[in-house]
């Protein structure tokens, strides 16, 4: 099994805002805030790298952001401003279950159980003329045969659970 890795694309972050509430300041750059799916209390502090540009009051919450979600950089990239203090809740999610990838570029990836993700039409055909042939009954063996056929037309595929 692989580590899942964040590839920073802000899209779990960008559905957060309505869990993720300040219920305080404390002082310069630290705050109090509830995650209220998991009815976590957590104490925030802006990162020194995010401190002069984080603003709570023009964070994006209406748009339904987390409001420690910054906005893109340069390369698309979405950083959370309080990374180092997230919840319990931040640091275990991971958006997709597996990756899958054509000469180390992503081709996709799974979400939720059987859901692929992906641009790729190739994989897609794949997915769906294959893959989604399998019962899916027992889990374990439809995620073995998925691998399976994956990598046999040249995909790698990395499973996170």
């Amino acid at each position: 099994m692989a580590e899942f890795e964040c590839t920073v694309c802000g899209r779990c972050c960008m559905g957060m805002g309505r869990y993720v509430k300040v219920t305080g300041v404390m002082g310069p750059d630290k705050y109090a805030a509830i995650h209220g799916i998991s009815n976590e209390t957590f104490y925030p502090v802006v990162l020194k790298a995010f401190r002069g540009d984080f603003d709570i009051d023009k964070m994006k919450v209406e748009q339904g952001w987390c409001p420690f979600l910054m906005d893109a950089d340069d390369e698309g990239k979405y950083y959370c401003a309080v990374h180092d203090t997230i919840p319990e809740f931040c640091r275990k999610y991971k958006c997709v279950s597996m990756r899958f990838y054509k000469s180390e570029t992503i081709a996709g990836s799974l979400r939720g159980r059987t859901t692929l993700v992906s641009d790729d039409g190739a994989l897609k055909s794949l997915w769906d003329n294959s893959v989604m042939t399998f019962p899916v009954d027992d889990y374990a063996a439809w995620k073995e045969n998925l691998k399976k056929v994956l990598s046999d037309n040249g995909y790698t595929v990395e499973d996170y659970d």
